[in-house]
């Protein structure tokens, strides 16, 4: 009975979280079997590793609990649910920022509902077993899914920015999500009701800053939207009308400015691409170049194709 409940507590809110966060990608959301991926990764491979090279640091080391809890697990584990990003951040759909977010606390969900899984069933009475769901569930996951997050934020940012940018400034989304996982496990640990307090503060803060960071990232979205769609309005590919639409998710379901006849799902999703697509094949390295453009006129033809019969035949 305590296992069917530990796995219910330690499974159903998890996948309520992931399914939140993925709906906060609102322009383009990630596929659900890359999103998957990374969560099983978290959930799998990510504490295999921790729990293996946990040991092996604490043994090598002769470390007190205390500093594995501080200082062992927090680099461990952060770097282990960071793995999994570097082949993430190499597929076509890893867009950016928000994509880096999304990816990245799926990983830090995952690692957060296995680790839960095994602290509740280890409960030794029944209100040991609801503090640690309470608490490990509000704060202790969330926080997994936060430091992985910022460092996904970090994958984001540098995949198509500077090169020579991309190493320094993924030692520092490490950097601090070692550090949030550290202080946290800190204020959990030294057994300080205060502490604890000012631990749980600083999970609620850092959900508020990632929060922010997501809508920051979703407006240079939204911009950059408007400005690769606006060039291919003025092109001929697509009805400078839909300009009012397409670059603005709470206008996109309104009726009447698509015909019925077009698919608005896939229309809505293949201008979407051709604007990150175009963007990113002036930001890709060289030896990209030709396939993003090469993906651009494709996405063009496609968009074409589907509204060949809503919009006059002469452009074409």
């Amino acid at each position: 009975m305590l296992a069917v409940a530990s796995l219910v507590f330690a499974l159903i809110p998890i996948l309520l979280y992931l399914w939140g966060i993925w709906l906060l990608d609102r322009y383009d959301r990630e596929p659900v079997s890359l999103l998957s991926l990374n969560f099983a990764w978290g959930a799998l491979g990510a504490i295999a590793l921790g729990i293996f090279f946990s040991i092996v640091a604490s043994d090598s080391l002769g470390t007190l609990p205390f500093h594995d809890a501080v200082f062992v697990a927090p680099i461990v584990e952060e770097l282990a649910k960071g793995l999994f990003l570097f082949w993430t951040v190499r597929d076509r759909r890893f867009d950016n920022i928000t994509d880096g977010v999304v990816y990245g606390m799926a990983i830090g969900l995952g690692f957060g509902m296995t680790e839960n899984f095994f602290y509740f069933i280890g409960a030794a009475t029944a209100g040991e077993w609801v503090f640690l769901v309470v608490i490990r569930t509000l704060f202790t996951a969330v926080m997994h899914a936060m430091a992985t997050g910022v460092f996904g934020a970090f994958m984001g940012l540098t995949k198509f920015g500077r090169p020579s940018l991309r190493l320094p400034l993924r030692v520092l989304g490490m950097a601090l999500a070692i550090g949030m996982h550290s202080f946290w496990n800190y204020s959990v640990t030294i057994n300080n009701p205060a502490a604890a307090g000012i631990g749980a503060l600083f999970i609620i803060l850092s959900v508020i800053v990632i929060l922010i960071v997501m809508q920051l990232a979703l407006l240079a979205e939204n911009r950059l939207l408007v400005r690769e769609l606006t060039d291919e309005a003025e092109q001929g590919l697509l009805p400078a009308t839909h300009l009012q639409y397409l670059p603005y998710t709470n206008k996109r379901k309104l009726m009447g400015w698509l015909s019925p006849s077009v698919d608005r799902k896939r229309y809505i999703h293949l201008a979407t691409l051709l604007a990150f697509r175009k963007f990113q094949s002036r930001s890709c390295a060289a030896a990209e170049k030709e396939e993003y453009l090469t993906e651009v006129e494709i996405l063009r033809r496609q968009i074409r194709e589907l509204l060949r019969d809503d919009w006059p035949e002469e452009i074409y």
